[in-house]
């Protein structure tokens, strides 16, 4: 496209369009109108440059491509997650992996678990759900999402997917200062590390509201959660 040119594009018409005059014309019309507009030939490579589309374009093509369970109050990043997914999932609408994928695209790292993957009863299946900072969490947004994509014979377990908690947990000491010297290499035990301790406790301390969280007993919960 790059050595496109009118007299190329006349060049390589059949020739009965050559031999009439009015149809002629018109081709050599064409080829300018081409020969004009091919410059922004990248501009309509919609479909390849997701990333780079605006948020009005992502939410046109959203519609365009019928793509469910879009929702234009989502995050750009989600929006751009969801289209580029919406072919692996409609491909195979009505089962676990259409599920996950769904789901991913807008709390990454989701998982959907089958029910002979965790022990569970025939045609149950489990989904733990990764919060994510680009989109709240949703229950009702989950569930239409669940149903919409499920196969049609299974069966949320419990009713409502599970939440893993991501927490760092920050340990702090209070101890005073112990000086020790480090031998000089080999002529001492083999042991490489030195220190020094003594019956001084440790504190564990938060810096967090306070929340209320319920943790299943074990085997009757999720592994994820333990």
């Amino acid at each position: 496209m790059s050595k496109f040119s009118v007299e190329t594009f006349m060049a390589n018409l059949p020739d009965p369009i050559l031999r009439d005059e009015h149809l002629k014309q018109l081709a050599e019309v064409a080829a300018r109108v081409l020969l004009k507009y091919g410059k922004n030939r990248v501009q309509a490579a919609i479909y390849s440059r997701i990333d780079e589309l605006d948020e009005s374009l992502l939410d046109i093509l959203a519609e365009d491509l019928k793509v469910d369970w879009y929702d234009p109050s989502s995050s750009i990043t989600v929006k751009r997650r969801i289209i580029k997914d919406n072919w692996y999932v409609h491909k195979r609408l009505g089962t676990a992996g259409a599920v996950e994928k769904a789901l991913s695209g807008v709390w990454p790292d989701s998982l959907v678990e089958e029910w002979f993957e965790y022990g569970g009863n025939p045609f149950y299946f489990r989904v733990v759900l990764t919060p994510s900072e680009d989109e709240p969490m949703d229950y009702d947004k989950v569930l239409r999402t669940i149903r919409m994509y499920k196969p049609a014979r299974a069966t949320l377990e419990s009713g409502i997917p599970s939440i893993r908690i991501l927490h760092s947990i920050l340990i702090e000491t209070d101890h005073e200062n112990h000086y020790y010297h480090v031998p000089v290499c080999g002529t001492t035990p083999r042991v490489s590390s030195h220190g020094a301790s003594d019956d001084s406790g440790l504190v564990l301390g938060m810096s967090l509201g306070s929340a209320g969280y319920h943790v299943r007993r074990c085997g009757t919960s999720n592994t994820a959660l333990m």
